[in-house]
């Protein structure tokens, strides 16, 4: 049988790198190059920890080096990334060699391109460019194939879920993000649940400091994908950030979520793309916190009540993916 060409994606951890695995689910020849190694899937034949970078030249032009590394040793047929600043040297590079490269920008992106989409569409780094959004693709003369994800929860799933036979969790996320989010704590602590001992509180904090703790749980600073998935799993409520990662993971687990998206007026991010995404995802299952507005009040009764699905639903948009993969494998 003929080996399948290969792909090398490059997105950074997190959202982006979610919605890549989701839109190359259907590839099974895969080299990722990400800024972490927090992911095991068995179509990536190898791994790749590239320096993370915002707005650091030096580390950018380390990075072309480091690209040239990969590409030499990898050989891939072409590159495909969802985004992050560590896909930029990547796309010189293959402007240069030249290797395809397909880019599809961001979900988290509702009205404009993400900063590296702006970047790598105004000075022609690619050979296909995709958005997910449809105002922003006709906006930007760039195509659009749909969304990698049911985001949006248009879809309806055949669900086996059970009750809980212990005390409910409340599980508290807010993603490796190195920007303050003491607003958020603030909330937590004026919820009678947290002062609830019959609730169980687990809080990833990231850098965060909370000066009061809840009365029945535990804090940590960061928690693996794989320990991340278990607790959503066991949790009968997630509050937490508004980043497209956390979205799908919620939505694979048909989850109750209270987002809190960051903003920029409270220095909580650089921009308010994260309110921009959760002002489109409001459901039965999702409330959005909008900034200055309380926290929604949640009974103990109701999390009691609620049930655990016992397997996660697949949220992938194959009709998207089918697309992507013909995009790629294609001569």
């Amino acid at each position: 049988m003929k080996k399948e060409k290969k792909v090398l994606v490059v997105a950074s951890a997190g959202g982006h790198l979610t919605q890549a695995m989701c839109a190359t689910s259907l590839c099974n020849n895969i080299a990722l190059v990400s800024n972490k190694k927090n992911i095991s899937n068995d179509k990536i034949k190898r791994i790749y920890k590239i320096w993370d970078t915002q707005h650091n030249a030096l580390i950018h032009l380390f990075n072309v080096f480091f690209a040239l590394y990969v590409l030499l040793r990898e050989r891939p047929s072409v590159v495909f990334s969802t985004g992050g600043p560590i896909v930029l040297p990547f796309a010189l590079l293959c402007k240069l060699l030249p290797i395809k490269f397909v880019f599809l920008d961001t979900l988290s992106r509702v009205v404009e391109l993400s900063n590296t989409g702006k970047l790598v569409k105004k000075y022609n780094l690619y050979n296909e460019f995709y958005c997910q959004w449809q105002e922003i693709a006709k906006k930007n003369n760039a195509k659009y194939i749909g969304k990698c994800f049911d985001i949006l929860g248009e879809n309806s799933y055949e669900l086996t879920s059970k009750k809980i036979d212990d005390n409910p969790i409340v599980l508290v996320t807010v993603g490796t993000n190195q920007y303050d989010f003491e607003r958020l704590f603030t909330m937590l602590s004026a919820m009678p649940l947290y002062h609830d001992k019959r609730v169980k509180w687990v809080i990833q904090t990231a850098h965060n400091k909370l000066t009061q703790l809840p009365a029945n749980g535990k804090i940590v600073e960061m928690i693996s994908r794989d320990e991340m998935e278990s607790l959503v799993k066991q949790s009968s409520l997630v509050i937490s950030h508004c980043g497209i990662g956390s979205i799908n993971l919620m939505l694979s687990y048909q989850k109750k979520v209270i987002f809190v998206p960051r903003v920029a007026k409270y220095n909580e991010f650089s921009d308010d793309h994260q309110l921009q995404i959760a002002n489109e995802i409001g459901s039965e299952l999702f409330t959005v916190n909008q900034p200055d507005t309380p926290m929604p009040e949640v009974t103990f009764e109701e999390l009691a009540a609620r049930d655990i699905l016992i397997n996660p639903v697949d949220t992938t948009n194959y009709a998207m993916a089918k697309v992507i993969r013909n995009t790629l494998l294609m001569k």
